[in-house]
């Protein structure tokens, strides 16, 4: 599962359900020169604090600011958000699955794969931290 973890930046802490679970990979946004969008949350996780220690959020960062889309009526217009990043990470899950044979798919696929493929493929940004980027920029 993919998920924005919302716009609540750039304050630390402001992660979005379902995005501050472990199971799901949370995405942040960029903008087109590597730098954090301003309005993408960040983390740690808080909901498990109280028994123990957040978790890094993001999972990865994706170009989610001034996004060219396309209005309801004609033409495109900038879009901006991490639910404009979000679903670039889920095309790239969809394009990793599809070189996956369909009869090994049972074997291999499941959600923490996709998560590992992603978080090790990302390319790491310069200046931003652990928990402004995840594991950077996912690099398909």
């Amino acid at each position: 599962m993919v998920s924005a973890i919302g716009n609540d930046g750039p304050l630390y802490g402001t992660l979005n359900n379902p995005a501050d679970q472990s199971d799901v990979i949370g995405v942040g946004g960029i903008d087109y020169s590597d730098h954090i969008a301003s309005f993408s949350s960040r983390g740690m996780s808080t909901w498990e604090i109280p028994h123990g220690y957040g978790r890094v959020k993001p999972d990865v960062v994706a170009y989610g600011r001034e996004i060219m889309g396309s209005k309801i009526s004609t033409g495109c217009k900038s879009l901006s958000g991490t639910s404009v990043a979000s679903p670039v990470v889920a095309g790239v899950v969809c394009l990793l699955v599809s070189i996956i044979p369909e009869n090994k798919r049972k074997e291999i696929l499941n959600p923490a794969s996709m998560k590992q493929a992603l978080v090790e493929g990302a390319a790491k940004l310069a200046g931003p931290n652990i928990y402004e980027q995840g594991a950077g920029r996912v690099d398909l």
